[in-house]
Formats: structure tokens, C-alpha cells, sequence
């Protein structure tokens, strides 16, 4: 009996892992207004409940050394609801300054193209829907 329910679960689990990787896609997010070349770019993509912006909490993640003013990255993830946060990381410290009230000192942005003005975004000022007929999204520094 025990045999039977533990290979029934494990056919439900890659039932359902086998449905998440038919939906998942690669997301394309294209970021700009990027200032200084030869810089590591942080981009980071959460989920609902996940730490959002918290740098180093997200659910996942890329850096790139930028090349241009310009970078695409493309991430495989499932249709769902993300939000993004992006830190360009200029003195190679490998986290985002701030300054005495917490306001970044190096340039950053979000998904939406959300400009916080007193405090940092919630998940829902920022987050979109990754779809198939939405599969990309743009972000502009913020520097």
C-alpha cells in the first residue's frame, strides 16, 4: 500500500513539473539607460511574497557585465505575476549603496518603470503579468 501512494505522488510531481516546463518560457527584459560600461548589472525577478526589493532576495537572478547602454536578459520562468528590481553596481562592491535616508546612490530600476518617491515600491506598484502575448517587459535606470 505505502508502494502504491508513494508512486501515485511521485506521478502527480512530474505530472505537475511536467506542466510547469510546458509553461515556462523565456521572459525578456530589456534594460537601458545603463551609464557606465564595464559594471556588473544585478537584475533580480520575484514572486509574490518573496522579499521585494530586498537586494540578495529575489527567487531569481542574473548579473551581467555591461557592454552598452542597452542589455537584454532573458530568464525561463512559468506564466505568472513577477515584479523586477535592477541595481547597477558601480564601485564593484557587490551591493546597492545608498545614502543617509536610503535612497540608492547608484542607479536603479523597476519593473513598470516605478520611481519611488518616499519609500521603496511594494511587490504590487511593480509587478506585471508574464504571459505568451506578454513576454517581455523594459526597465529604464533610474541613475
Amino acid at each position: 500500500m505505502k508502494l502504491a501512494t508513494l508512486a501515485f505522488g511521485l506521478i502527480i510531481a512530474l505530472g505537475v513539473h511536467g506542466q510547469e516546463a510546458v509553461n515556462t518560457k523565456k521572459l525578456s527584459i530589456k534594460i537601458s539607460n545603463i551609464q557606465s560600461k564595464g559594471k556588473i548589472l544585478y537584475v533580480g525577478i520575484y514572486r509574490e511574497g518573496d522579499e521585494f526589493p530586498e537586494f540578495n532576495k529575489y527567487w531569481k537572478n542574473s548579473k551581467v557585465t555591461t557592454k552598452s547602454n542597452e542589455v537584454t536578459i532573458e530568464f525561463d520562468v512559468p506564466y505568472g505575476d513577477y515584479a523586477v528590481a535592477v541595481s547597477h553596481d558601480l564601485n564593484g562592491n557587490g551591493k546597492l549603496d545608498k545614502n543617509l535616508f536610503g535612497y540608492p546612490k547608484e542607479p536603479f530600476g523597476f519593473s513598470n518603470n516605478y520611481k519611488p518617491k518616499l519609500s521603496s515600491p511594494n511587490f504590487s506598484d511593480c509587478k506585471f503579468s508574464y504571459t505568451q502575448q506578454s513576454n517581455s517587459i523594459m526597465i529604464k535606470l533610474i541613475d
